[in-house]
């Protein structure tokens, strides 16, 4: 499971972090006789064990309090009312071990019973290592990136620029503060050219490519690696200049000219060299390594163009080269609307828009930075710049509507993919609503203040249908439902799995509670969580 950092994906700060001084926390309130409960405990190392001194604990009720530990990582609050609080610990150089690999804070019910609480906290990672020529010469200035991989909506997507740092003059740099988790290294293409031979007259220019961890050209074929809590791995990489030859000429379009365009060098699933050339009258001029690339612009409009598949060859000076640029394909996309009590009708734009959502989810069976996704305007009727690739349908209604069916010719979109060829034009995608949604609601029984997330799975024999509904505390409600049977998974963690592939969801269904639903049809379930 990969760990997530605090800020940058939405886990409550904690104020005081870097406090170290006893007076700048709040004073306790004086005690009284509705003030007659307490909660202790210890903050401990998770790795070693060890009590943690001066770490800031904060719990959240209906007053906000906080203190540090001592020298044996013992904390108190006393004079608290009845109820559920919540608590997060904070300490430099350490991850609360409850948000880290939940989410959310620990919940506690204050109240007569006065067990000890023990707090983890996982000591932060760190990647080092040199950045050098073959031949052992230290490149400064270079960016070393750590990627990782996340569950979003369910679906996995690789994500940069959460950890990153630069080589010093040595070619030495260092990552620090990541939490444990598997993590891929990649340094990336040199923004500046050199000189192959100094000294040489008219020397050819060169430069340095995206390189991942250990030395290939794509995330795919990249070596993860796994860091533990408290540990540092050493990453060292040996770069291979390559010479630039200069590519000029002139740039065509049936549509306006953009005024700049970027050249992308295929890398398998991605690009490992990029480079932007300014547009004078059409043409440009620019020097880029060789190997196989494509063009991308964007009109003042707003239109995404590119070489429509086509690739630019490049292996020696040009200086005639011919871009032609075309639109990326756009998917259509009409909404028809079926009564329960009969008659269909096709729904303008305007109208759709407050009936239903449309996106498409990027698929692929390697790693790729290059996965995308993006939604339907209903104004414009159409999926816009559509890059060539497969994409799974997202189809997702308003009561009382619920998705009768969605097809692209005889493409079934709710069960299989939709692909995109190079330089086609794709079918419009024809969804049909129909006005007989069913619901389920119910109550996650759990302790008061405490939550859980709920997935509602309908499954198919190749894709299953699943909504999900994040942090429920106490009531929940599904709406838009077709008629048949689903399964209704709660767990603490089931939000942080991922849940659109089937074979990692199967194992959750074993604890699932099963309705089946006829048209119009509610259901009422009670749940309680299963922990993961």
């Amino acid at each position: 499971m990969i760990l997530l950092l605090n800020a940058t994906l939405g886990i409550p700060a904690v104020r005081g972090y870097a406090q170290e001084a006893d007076e700048t926390l709040p004073a306790q309130p004086a005690k009284s006789a509705s003030h007659e409960h307490a909660v202790a405990g210890t903050v401990i190392n998770s790795v070693t064990g060890e009590a943690l001194n001066r770490a800031v604990v904060e719990f959240w009720g209906p007053v906000k309090r906080a203190t540090l530990t001592d020298a044996s990582g013992r904390f108190e609050f006393n004079s608290l009312d009845q109820g559920s609080v919540s608590i997060v610990v904070a300490k430099p150089g350490f991850f609360d071990e409850q948000i880290t690999s939940r989410g959310q804070p620990l919940v506690l019910r204050v109240g007569s019973s006065a067990t000890p609480v023990v707090l983890r906290m996982i000591p932060a990672s760190s990647i080092i290592g040199r950045v050098t020529t073959q031949e052992g010469e230290p490149l400064e200035g270079f960016l070393v990136r750590a990627i990782i991989q996340q569950n979003l909506a369910g679906r996995p997507r690789w994500v940069d620029h959460m950890f990153q740092a630069q080589t010093l003059e040595d070619g030495s740099y260092r990552i620090a503060q990541m939490p444990p988790g598997t993590y891929y290294l990649v340094v990336d293409q040199s923004q500046e050219a050199t000189l192959s031979q100094p000294g040489v007259p008219n020397p050819r220019d060169q430069g340095y490519a995206q390189v991942f961890y250990p030395a290939v050209s794509e995330l795919s074929a990249a070596a993860p690696m796994e860091l533990r809590g408290g540990q540092e791995v050493e990453a060292n990489f040996a770069l291979t200049a390559e010479p630039f030859y200069k590519l000029a000429g002139m740039v065509v379009t049936q549509d306006q000219l953009p005024s700049e365009i970027v050249f992308q060098r295929a890398a398998g699933q991605g690009s490992d060299f990029h480079q932007n050339a300014a547009l004078e009258e059409g043409r440009f001029q620019i020097e880029v390594p060789a190997g196989s690339y494509a063009a991308y612009g964007t009109t003042p409009a707003g239109m995404l163009l590119s070489t429509a598949g086509a690739s630019i060859a490049l292996s020696s000076d040009t200086s005639d080269g011919r871009i032609a640029l075309a639109p990326l394909p756009s998917v259509p996309v009409r909404v028809r609307t079926e009564l329960a009590s009969g008659g269909t009708e096709l729904v303008d734009a305007a109208q759709a828009l407050q009936l239903v959502r449309v996106n498409l989810h990027s698929v692929s069976t390697t790693p790729s930075l290059q996965q995308a996704d993006m939604g339907w305007n209903p104004r414009s009727s159409e999926i816009q710049n559509v890059e060539p690739g497969a994409y799974e349908v997202e189809v997702n209604t308003f009561d009382p509507w619920r998705v009768e069916s969605a097809h692209c010719g005889s493409l079934d979109l709710l069960s299989e993919n939709l692909t995109i060829p190079a330089g086609s034009q794709p079918s419009a995608i024809e969804i049909t609503l129909r006005n007989d949604a069913a619901t389920v609601s119910g109550t996650v029984v759990e302790a008061e203040g405490e939550m859980a997330s709920v997935l509602l799975v309908q499954q198919n024999s190749t894709r299953n249908l699943v909504k999900l509904l994040p942090r429920v505390q106490g009531r929940f409600q599904f709406n838009g439902l077709a008629p048949g049977d689903y399964a209704l998974i709660v767990s603490d963690g089931i939000d942080k799995v991922e849940y659109m592939n089937p074979e990692v969801l199967n194992p959750y269904l074993a604890t699932a509670v099963h309705v089946s639903l006829p048209p119009h049809g509610r259901a009422n379930v009670n749940l309680s969580p299963v922990n993961r």
